[in-house]
């Protein structure tokens, strides 16, 4: 590659990446506490999920020990994560071009994986891979490129002509998938027209590893390699980082029902939060920003 080199602007790309997920990530988690919903069924509850039961519907619930399954609730976010559960459920004809999206994304993941085990093994001379890991990457990389394509075009045909879609829509969206479609087609386009594409691809892993700046790959391989790195250090910045919300909204909000007494961290919390001054401008709620929410909702009935 002509000018700075591709490891270069991997590094930094990655780098910008890494700080935007951390710092997005820090932030999520440090949200004051939502409302509890305490709607059932919650997945790791033993024997009651399957009937949207909870441990609320026990006699003296708060004396008895909570049975939890963490094998359900794996199963439950399983099926979610890599099927999109939710999505066909309540919306099948956006899971028919949403799951191909996302699984296509899975399946490039794979390929990642097998990328670094190869370049690993190459760099440390353990062992000759021989063509089976390079047969892997192959069949990842293709599926993937080719499935993520058709599954990107068909959102971004479905945002268009949809009118139930249409209204969510914002230049934002379709940039994402306009940048996705890219990401997928040069890589479909570079694994069938670049006959070295797999052993390309391992070179430039392993680059990252020994911080080889003189790597030269092909023009096609260099475009989609570009595409890739520009797609992670956008990722942050856009709503897709939902898959790291997701686990913010389903385990400390859908799904935490811990009871609020002998949990010290969370009555902290709600504490805290409690003692806020409330600057609320309704009426009825007659804060004068010097009452906190302890104030209000313990004053007298004259007082009202």
């Amino acid at each position: 590659m002509i000018g700075i080199p591709l490891t270069v602007i991997a590094y930094a790309l990655l780098l910008l990446s890494a700080i935007a997920f951390l710092y997005k990530t820090k932030r999520m988690a440090g949200l004051p506490p939502h409302l509890r919903w305490e709607l059932a069924p919650v997945p790791h509850e033993k024997g009651k999920n399957q009937y949207g039961g909870s441990y609320l519907e026990e006699f003296e619930w708060w004396t008895k020990p909570r049975e939890k399954s963490l094998i359900n609730e794996a199963v439950y976010m399983f099926k979610e994560i890599f099927f999109l559960k939710g999505v066909l459920d309540h919306n099948k004809k956006l899971w028919y071009f949403s799951f191909p999206f996302h699984f296509g994304l899975y399946l490039l993941g794979g390929m990642v994986f097998f990328l670094i085990i190869n370049a690993l093994l190459g760099i440390g001379n353990f062992v000759q891979t021989g063509n089976f890991i390079y047969s892997l990457i192959d069949i990842f990389a293709l599926s993937g490129y080719l499935i993520g394509t058709i599954g990107t075009l068909g959102l971004l045909v479905s945002r268009t002509i949809n009118f139930n879609l249409r209204n969510f829509n914002t230049g934002g969206t379709f940039l994402n998938l306009m940048l996705l479609f890219a990401f997928f087609i040069s890589g479909a386009i570079a694994f069938l027209l670049q006959p070295e594409f797999s052993s390309e691809m391992t070179r430039f892993t392993g680059a990252l590893f020994t911080a080889n700046i003189d790597l030269i790959l092909s023009p096609l391989t260099t475009l989609h390699c570009i595409l890739g790195l520009i797609f992670l250090a956008y990722l942050p910045f856009t709503r897709m980082i939902h898959f790291v919300a997701k686990y913010f909204t389903y385990h400390d909000v859908r799904w935490n029902d811990v009871p609020l007494p002998g949990n010290k961290r969370m009555e902290k919390k709600v504490q805290d939060l409690l003692g806020q001054t409330v600057t609320w401008a309704a009426p009825h709620v007659k804060a004068d920003g010097k009452k906190n929410w302890v104030d209000i909702a313990t004053k007298t009935e004259d007082e009202s």
